[in-house]
C-alpha cells in the first residue's frame, strides 16, 4: 500500500471515528464557553451570545442526551418583547443534524424578520465544524446574519455575513465548493466541500473564525 493511500485510509478512519463517537457534554464545557468578540455585530450583544451559547449546551445535556440543539435569536427584539411575543426560539434534534426552524416558534421568528437579524446557535457532538447543509442555511435565509457552532466540548466557531456580503456570489462560491469536491457524494467529500467553502467565505462577505 503506498503512504498516500495509506494516509487517505486513516483520515476515513479518523472521520468515522468521529462520527461514531458522540462527546457528552459537562458542566466544565459549558463554564468553558468563551465571550467572542464577533465581526460585524454590535458588542452589547457579545454577553447574550455566549449565554445562548451556554444555554444550547446546556439544553443539550439535560434535554436531549447531549444531542444537537438550535437556538434561533432575534436580536432587534425590543419590539417584540413589548409586545409579549417570544424572541428565542429552542429546536432539539438528534446526534447529527438539527432543523434550526422546526420549532414553531423559531419558524416564526425566521419567516417574520425582514430587517432583523436572526442568530442560530447548534452544538456538533462530533466536534465537527461547519457542515455544507450548516453553510447552505445561513444562505438560504436573508434574515440570518450569523450562524455560531457551539462543540460538546465548548468550543466556538461562527460564520457571520458583513457589509460586502452578496447572495449571488456566495451561491457560486457555494457550488463550485461541491462541483470541485466529488460533488459531495459522501462524508468525506461533505466535510471538504464545507472546508473549501469557508476557506474562501471572505471573497463573498462572510466573515468565518474558529475560535
Amino acid at each position: 500500500m503506498s503512504q498516500s493511500n495509506r494516509n487517505e485510509n486513516l483520515e476515513n478512519l479518523e472521520m468515522a471515528k468521529k462520527r461514531d463517537h458522540k462527546i457528552m457534554i459537562t458542566d466544565e464545557a459549558i463554564r468553558r464557553v468563551p465571550r467572542i468578540k464577533y465581526k460585524n455585530i454590535p458588542e452589547n450583544e457579545y454577553d447574550t451570545i455566549q449565554e445562548l451559547a451556554k444555554n444550547v449546551l446546556l439544553i443539550s445535556k439535560n434535554e436531549n442526551d447531549s444531542n444537537e440543539v438550535a437556538i434561533t435569536y432575534e436580536m432587534s427584539s425590543l419590539k417584540r418583547i413589548q409586545n409579549a411575543e417570544e424572541y428565542i426560539g429552542v429546536a432539539l434534534g438528534n446526534e447529527h443534524e438539527v432543523d434550526p426552524i422546526s420549532s414553531t416558534t423559531s419558524y416564526h421568528i425566521v419567516a417574520s424578520a425582514k430587517e432583523c437579524i436572526i442568530i442560530v446557535l447548534h452544538n456538533h457532538p462530533s466536534l465537527s465544524n461547519f457542515s455544507l447543509s450548516d453553510v447552505q442555511f445561513l444562505l438560504r435565509y436573508e434574515c440570518i446574519k450569523m450562524m455560531v457552532v457551539v462543540t460538546n466540548l465548548g468550543s466556538i466557531s461562527y460564520l457571520v455575513k458583513g457589509e460586502k456580503y452578496v447572495y449571488e456570489k456566495a451561491i457560486e462560491l457555494f457550488n463550485q465548493a461541491v462541483h470541485s469536491n466529488n460533488e459531495a457524494r459522501d462524508l468525506k467529500g461533505l466535510q471538504k466541500a464545507a472546508n473549501y467553502f469557508l476557506k474562501h467565505s471572505h471573497l463573498v462577505g462572510i466573515d468565518y473564525d474558529n475560535c
